[in-house]
């Protein structure tokens, strides 16, 4: 356990010597990666550690420890995170602060309440395999010693990896890479439901996107103003009626599809319930301007769907918007008036 009476040379010295045994176990991997995640956690005083595997072009989780632990279905790209900024370079990639760090997945740090992350990239013979992704829920929680911990784990992690390819030295390590883990409890883990994701679309649920909206007020500044869009199917129990549950379901999914194409990596996407979607659009410097430029691009982009659907039921949307272009404002007064916003614009239609 972390212990907080100890000075960081002693607490450096005995995280060390644990490591050190750990270094002299042998196994697969996946049964060793849990325990020495564990043993890194509590040295460096992170509050969550995972490490995340390269497939392809994505970085997936296949172990986590602590606030990491409801990670285990998460991915992310190589060429768009801080993960990927780690392994591409081969160097450590430090965020001290989540909330201002354009390559950080917002919606990954709400999931495991991370306020500053360090990823270490993890090379196996030459080849980038992974990354050591550390997590803290205060901003700049981490120290210079963590760090350096963080990196001698990513060693043995790379030396347990290297130690189950050794026995066929003739294959491509990027290819036997994948059979040092069991893939089975990850499918388990990426099946199973998260509190926090809409189980139909895979959006955040309302509470969620609450704490993001709020984090977003609290944070405010001239340079980091936001917006929320409340969104609302209109007419939607005409398709469940005509159509059933099924079909009703389907353009859900479909709406779904369309808010992740039309925001980006840094605004957070949500179902709020039923047919009620929401988008925190973030860093905003025109929040007005670039809040209607948000809105109008959801409703082509919704336009576009429909006549490449024309055998669906017409998707039909209203938004309402609301910003957060000073401070003193609360989550509950921003959604508020995106509300009163949204039933404004419904009135003018009818």
């Amino acid at each position: 356990m972390f212990d907080a009476s100890l000075s960081e040379a002693e607490r450096l010295a005995r995280a060390l010597a644990a490591l050190a045994a750990m270094a002299e176990l042998r196994g697969r991997p996946a049964d060793l990666l849990p325990r020495l995640l564990a043993e890194l956690k509590d040295a460096c005083g992170a509050d969550g550690l995972g490490f995340e595997r390269r497939e392809g072009e994505e970085l997936v989780h296949v172990a986590t420890v602590g606030s990491f632990i409801g990670l285990g279905d998460a991915r992310s790209a190589v060429q768009a995170s801080l993960s990927g900024s780690a392994l591409l370079s081969r160097n450590v990639a430090l965020a001290p602060d989540t909330l201002n760090d354009a390559r950080v997945d917002r919606a990954l740090c709400l999931r495991s309440d991370s306020g500053a992350l360090v990823a270490v990239p993890v090379d196996v013979s030459g080849t980038p395999a992974g990354v050591l992704v550390a997590g803290w829920r205060v901003a700049h929680g981490y120290s210079d010693a963590a760090v350096t911990l963080l990196r001698v784990g990513a060693g043995l992690i790379a030396a347990a990896i290297a130690r189950t390819l050794h026995a066929d030295r003739s294959e491509d390590p990027a290819r036997l890479l994948g059979a040092a883990f069991s893939q089975a409890s990850h499918r388990e883990a990426a099946q199973r439901p998260h509190p926090d994701t809409d189980v139909l679309t895979g959006l955040l649920t309302a509470g969620p996107f609450q704490t993001a909206l709020g984090t977003s007020a609290a944070h405010w500044s001239p340079s980091q103003n936001s917006a929320v869009l409340f969104i609302d199917l209109d007419r939607f129990h005409r398709v469940n009626e005509a159509h059933g549950h099924a079909v009703g379901d389907s353009v859900l999914q479909r709406v779904a599809d369309v808010l992740r194409r039309c925001t980006r990596g840094h605004d957070v996407v949500a179902r709020l319930g039923d047919d009620d979607f929401a988008v925190l659009l973030n860093r905003l410097s025109n929040p007005e301007l670039q809040a209607a430029v948000a809105a109008e691009r959801i409703i082509d982009a919704v336009l576009a769907d429909n006549l490449t659907n024309e055998s669906m039921p017409r998707i039909e949307l209203c938004i309402g918007a609301a910003l957060i272009d000073r401070a003193g404002l609360s989550a509950e007064r921003v959604m508020r008036d995106a509300e009163h916003a949204l039933h404004a614009e419904k009135t003018e239609r009818r």
